[in-house]
């Protein structure tokens, strides 16, 4: 659907998602994961980029405006074990996340994940909520 499909109360000031954003992520599924940070990138053309705050990996994926005033987006993240410099022989397979937000009238992100492993990563599985705020170019957010 195209951006101008939607409504002003349901987008941000400028009228779209595109921009970073500061994010904070709850996971629910498993219980006691702390929250964390993370940045969320999204391009024109569909092109999404997530950075975990807590260990600097990148992600990168894909988003798209849904016809009931969401945004769907998809990412892709290699799973690397924590405190070790990634190599090919210590990265366990790869993370990916499908989400689902909404920009309010005031300009807040929220919504929902789930996430499991792929290629070679077993048994993982996460699920959550976040929210986050748009990064202004004056470095205000």
């Amino acid at each position: 659907m195209a951006p101008a499909a939607f409504a002003d109360d349901e987008r941000d000031g400028d009228g779209r998602v595109e921009g970073s954003w500061y994010i904070t992520v709850h996971v629910t599924d498993p219980t006691g994961v702390p929250d964390f940070d993370a940045l969320y990138a999204f391009a024109k053309g569909g092109v999404f980029t997530r950075i975990d705050g807590r260990t600097n990996a990148p992600g990168v994926g894909t988003w798209e405006y849904t016809e009931d005033h969401q945004v769907l987006f998809s990412s892709f993240l290699f799973n690397f074990p924590s405190g070790q410099v990634p190599t090919p022989a210590n990265r366990n397979g790869a993370i990916m996340a499908v989400l689902t937000a909404r920009v309010d009238r005031h300009g807040q992100m929220t919504g929902t994940f789930v996430g499991f492993g792929i290629l070679g990563l077993t048994n993982f599985y996460r699920a959550g909520t976040f929210t986050g705020t748009k990064i202004q170019p004056d470095g205000t957010f």
